[in-house]
Order: C-alpha cells, then structure tokens, then sequence
C-alpha cells in the first residue's frame, strides 16, 4: 500500500484520442501499468498509473495534451471477496469519501484483463482475429 503518481490527461471527446494517447506513451517507452477511461462530456480524463510520470507527461505534453497529476491511493489486496466492502467501509468509517475507483487484476501475476466496451462487436471481432500479443 502507498501512493502512487497519476496521471490524467484531458482530451476531446471524439474518435481516436485513446489510441493517440497510447501511442505517444508507447513511443516514449513508457509503460501503462492502470487506466481508466470514460466520458465525462466535451472534455473526457483519461487516468493512468506508469512506470515513468515524467516521461509520460513529457510526451503527452508534445501532443499539446492538458496533462494533471495527482496522488492517488495505491492498494495490492488478496484476490477474495469482500476486499473492496472492507476498505470502503474503513474510509467510511473515517468520513473519508472515494471520488472514483478503477482496479486492474493481473490473472496469475502475468496477465491483466483488459475490458473494452465498443460500439460494433462484431466488428471488432473480426478486426482483432488471429492477433497475437
């Protein structure tokens, strides 16, 4: 448990700025480690947990992105039931309020599960056929 560096970088909602994002990091060597993103209307955050704050702000700043970070709570908790209730419900107690959460659950220690929700299954099926990783 600790805090950890976030970073935030604030986009246009519209087509292509999370991969434009990923891409920018991915050419900085920088390693996204968590991440949430979603829309929050004209102006959407995308959060991120990486290997390198510096490096990410870097290159996220040469794309003329808006880019914020912030400290945030990290936790490494037992893969169980009844984890989240029993820290919620501690910071509760503390009158404490959780503003937003994201987990990322690594399968084994050697994968994460990444959950996309897109606009045309289907298609996204049949894009992704036969990739490997």
């Amino acid at each position: 448990m600790g805090k950890a560096k976030q970073i935030t970088v604030w986009v246009d909602n519209r087509q292509g700025q999370l991969a434009r994002i990923a891409r920018a990091l991915a050419d900085a060597k920088v390693n996204i480690t968590a991440l949430a993103a979603y829309d929050a209307g004209n102006e959407s955050p995308i959060r991120l947990l990486v290997n390198s704050a510096a490096k990410a702000r870097k290159a996220l700043e040469a794309l003329g992105a808006r880019v914020t970070e912030e400290d945030v709570l990290r936790l490494t908790l037992a893969e169980k039931p009844g984890q989240l209730a029993a820290i919620s419900e501690r910071l509760a107690e503390q009158r404490i309020n959780i503003e937003y959460a994201y987990e990322t659950v690594a399968a084994g220690a050697k994968q994460a599960d990444l959950i996309l929700a897109v606009s045309d299954l289907g298609g996204a099926v049949k894009a992704l056929r036969g990739f490997r990783s």
